[in-house]
């Protein structure tokens, strides 16, 4: 299996166990530190953990270092991003924010699905040519981390909120796409994850710089104690994502915030399920609930923006 995760995010769920993971990331030291941690949950002496050190949003590196990997992955996840640096207003971040964004949020996760598919296709063709038999049967999975960001447009996250629209857009035209290529010797299946503000220290680093304004919108004004307290740990949203992915689901929402905005937004994208409780939800939260929300937040928009008003005048 191979694995591409953002380091500081890298937790071994128990549907892990037992696999064979590859871990990519920039730097090298904190790869190593996560691979430690991964080698002492390992269910067995037999399993390999190899760390690598990659520009994700390399698109040639990625290339050349994937195509040098000593085994071809069944399933590739792209969890790089985050926003530690990247938080603010649209006014007051710089063009590069947006950029690099862009790039470890949406790029690494293209550049990787991209070169992963190809590699996945030209196998494909070589097992049927290998053997006039009936080739194994492989189950190919992309599984991308997008964020309940992208189902709400909260002021502070304009970098962030676009970059997880663009990874949601790609699942969305991938998982179409993917019907393409399977067949007799391989299903593709594509995934996306919404997860919520998690406990991690990606989490911990974007506290420090962003906006109060969108704190109080998404609830997190409280100490990091006791948002310890109410968030899920990074380990709890990574079992939900494997376990969700065992039983196919393609959008997946680990907590109920997310489903119930997924649901105002469900777009091009399968309902969860049998499409019962989604559509439940979509009629709440489209004729009850988000038409008071967008208001509450609209309020509290324009009292931040009387309030910095206020405060420049007096200076």
């Amino acid at each position: 299996m191979l694995l591409k995760a953002s380091v500081g995010e890298c937790q071994l769920p128990n549907g892990l166990i037992g696999a064979n993971i590859t871990i990519f990331a920039r730097r090298q030291q904190p790869l190593d530190v996560a691979r430690d941690e991964i080698l002492a949950a390992r269910a067995s002496t037999s399993q390999e953990v190899r760390a690598v050190s990659l520009d994700l949003a390399d698109a040639p590196q990625v290339k050349k270092i994937f195509g040098s990997q000593p085994r071809l992955a069944d399933a590739l996840y792209c969890v790089a991003g985050g926003t530690s640096t990247e938080t603010g207003f649209l006014a007051d971040i710089s063009p590069i924010d947006l950029e690099q964004c862009m790039r470890k949020n949406y790029l690494t996760s293209a550049y990787s699905a991209q070169v992963m598919l190809k590699m996945w296709m030209e196998d494909d063709k070589e097992s049927q040519n290998r053997s006039q038999q009936t080739p194994i049967h492989k189950v190919r999975q992309i599984v991308f981390v997008s964020s309940a960001a992208a189902f709400v447009g909260f002021p502070g996250y304009i970098a962030y909120t676009t970059a997880k629209c663009a990874v949601r857009a790609l699942a969305d035209t991938l998982r179409s796409e993917a019907l393409r290529y399977s067949g007799p010797t391989s299903t593709y299946r594509i995934h996306c994850a919404f997860p919520s503000n998690f406990i991690s220290s990606a989490f911990m680093d974007e506290q420090k710089s962003k906006p109060e304004l969108t704190k109080r919108m998404e609830g997190t004004t409280a100490s990091m104690a006791e948002l310890s307290r109410r968030l899920h740990s990074s380990k709890q949203v990574a079992s939900y994502i494997i376990a969700a992915v065992r039983r196919g689901d393609f959008a997946i929402c680990s907590e109920l915030e997310a489903a119930v905005l997924f649901a105002n937004m469900i777009g091009p994208s399968p309902m969860r399920g049998l499409g019962i409780v989604d559509l439940f939800l979509a009629l709440l939260m489209r004729f009850i609930f988000w038409p008071i929300a967008r208001r509450r937040f609209d309020a509290m928009c324009v009292k931040d923006g009387t309030s910095r008003k206020t405060h420049e005048a007096s200076v």
